[in-house]
């Protein structure tokens, strides 16, 4: 498969992703739970269960935590996932919160992509452990409204730049208040009126939906389901979003496959990609496939494994691979990520 994809290279560059609508500044933290002393390291809480359990022993008493600070870097959906899609060789324009006044922070030029930034950044702390990641972030407003602040950020071609894409990637609708207006926008004016075609694609992410409302939640669903009249649609969830999406809209269970099966039937979602910290699943027309994940006990990084995860699946689905070769390519690249701390090229992954 690697072999193959590697004497691509102009088809892989033909490619061409457009990705909305978020961008943070990340401020990578761990919590310490012991400091260092002259003869001894710094301790860390190891797990978001440790952490949480000394949270709980502080109840109605107070406590501090201090914070080693690892990194300050490139946040949100949309940047980690358009970089990784880039640095894979594809053609990715981004149209997001990614500086001031039209002007690219410095940070998010590294990215291999077309920018185009329609508002400041949001800032995020994100607490690293060893078996996940907590992210604490305030919720972004727009003064304006947001369809016509992206047009302006375009230069009136935002509609056009959805329209002719060959995959369309809205990522993170839960963390932006103004998030479900774009995606409507995206749907009615970049392409409804156009004919249908399933061979290319849009693909979404809804991140932790928990603090939505049934109403939004089921909003949401049905938009994705109008999507699929148009384009062949991708639903990408972790095992939580999975799980709340489950209990608050679906009354199926908690069972992954069953979970994706009443997506698909329900509201019309052509593909429900699950991936969790042991498994990844993917139901489709064709099935369901199933793989164990590349498990990390020790990961260098979490924050932005979902999102490289999520770019694999998209460059495998552009690329015309199989479920199965789309399932074991995601679950490779976000493990090399995952164990290295860094988003791999397409050589890279290849020898990996």
């Amino acid at each position: 498969m690697f072999d193959g994809l590697l004497e691509r290279r102009a088809e892989i560059a033909s490619k061409r992703l457009v990705v909305g609508f978020d961008g943070f500044i990340d401020t990578i933290v761990r919590p310490v739970r012991q400091s260092e002393t002259d003869h001894t390291p710094a301790q860390m809480f190891g797990t978001i269960r440790e952490f949480g359990e000394f949270l709980v022993s502080c109840a109605e008493k107070s406590c501090s935590v201090e914070l080693k600070v690892e990194a300050r870097q490139l946040g949100g959906n949309l940047p980690y996932l358009s970089r990784c899609a880039g640095m894979l060789g594809l053609d990715v324009t981004c149209i997001g919160m990614l500086g001031e006044d039209g002007t690219v922070d410095q940070l998010f030029q590294q990215m291999p992509c077309t920018l185009y930034s329609f508002a400041a950044a949001g800032q995020s702390t994100c607490f690293e452990f060893q078996d996940g990641k907590i992210l604490f972030a305030s919720d972004c407003r727009l003064p304006h409204e947001p369809w016509q602040t992206v047009l302006h950020a375009t230069g009136g071609k935002a509609s056009e730049l959805f329209r002719s894409a060959d995959l369309i990637a809205l990522v993170n609708w839960s963390e932006l208040s103004f998030a479900q207006r774009l995606w409507e926008k995206v749907y009615t004016e970049g392409l409804a009126g156009e004919r249908k075609d399933k061979a290319r694609f849009a693909f979404f992410d809804l991140c932790d939906c928990s603090r939505r409302t049934n109403y939004e939640i089921e909003s949401v669903l049905r938009l994705i389901g109008n999507f699929s009249t148009l384009r062949t649609t991708i639903l990408s969830l972790n095992e939580n979003e999975a799980h709340v999406i489950a209990a608050r809209v679906l009354n199926c269970g908690y069972d992954l496959a069953m979970i994706g099966k009443t997506l698909r039937e329900r509201y019309g979602v052509d593909e429900v990609l699950i991936h969790t910290i042991h498994e990844s699943l993917l139901v489709t027309l064709q099935g369901v496939t199933l793989r164990p994940t590349d498990f990390v006990a020790h990961p260098k990084i979490s924050t932005g494994a979902g999102d490289n995860f999520n770019a694999a699946f998209c460059f495998g689905t552009v690329m015309g691979m199989t479920d199965e070769d789309r399932v074991f390519f995601s679950n490779r690249f976000a493990s090399f990520y995952v164990s290295h701390g860094y988003s791999p090229s397409l050589e890279k992954i290849a020898l990996f």
